[in-house]
């Protein structure tokens, strides 16, 4: 029996430990960091939000207490018409209170609603207006005429999973906030985290929006 020599010609990918880059060097050097990015955002969203799941109840409000105060001091509040922020799920920072105080301060209030890859923001009246929509997520209804768009003294409060001290964010993966900031209406924009979900730098894409202010227990980043 003859011997037989296979030579198999592997792609070389060559990873710049320094600026994080990726390529591969057999097909002209094209960019496959998107593909380490991507992977990293998954697995550092994957144990923020295991680590964020394990507050206990009672410690996760008193912490919500803390970030809540520290945001209905914060100048863009107080200079704010009209506010849009989430309703909080899960393990997220409460905002319920935040948004009965809202009203309470005569602001406008907005809420997120999703449609398809969109989301829209649309006025409420009370806390009673929300009601389960997208994976379970309260959700304002699409009633004629309370379709709100941000404008000049509207303060965006968004929310997260993985934020870093250069104010980049990963999201949930959908990138709902990301497209809907795109147009840039210069409008005032602050992120609640827990602690526990700062981490020092993260991966960042281009078209990652970050926000003015990241509120913690502890601090405010900007």
């Amino acid at each position: 029996m003859k011997n037989l020599t296979c030579l198999i010609l592997l792609p070389i990918i060559k990873i710049d430990l320094y600026v994080g880059l990726v390529t591969d060097t057999m097909s002209g050097g094209r960019d496959l960091g998107g593909i380490f990015l991507h992977r990293d955002k998954r697995t550092l969203r994957r144990e923020v939000l295991a680590v964020r799941d394990t507050l206990a109840g009672e410690i996760r409000a008193e912490k919500s207490a803390s970030i809540r105060s520290r945001l209905q001091a914060h100048p863009a509040y107080l200079q704010a018409d009209c506010v849009f922020c989430y309703a909080s799920y899960g393990s997220e920072v409460e905002t319920l209170p935040f948004l009965a105080q809202c009203r309470k301060d005569k602001k406008t209030v907005c809420c997120p609603r999703v449609r398809g890859k969109e989301m829209e923001f649309y006025r409420i009246d009370s806390l009673s207006d929300l009601q389960a929509g997208f994976h379970g997520i309260p959700e304002p209804p699409a009633r004629a005429g309370y379709l709100h768009r941000p404008c000049k003294g509207t303060l965006m409060v968004m929310p997260g999973v993985v934020f870093d001290r250069d104010r980049h964010r990963i999201g949930y993966g959908g990138g709902y906030y990301d497209r809907y900031l795109q147009e840039g209406q210069g409008i005032a924009t602050i992120a609640l985290a827990f602690s526990c979900q700062i981490r020092e730098t993260i991966p960042a894409d281009p078209h990652d929006i970050r926000p003015q202010s990241i509120l913690t227990e502890d601090e405010t980043i900007i």
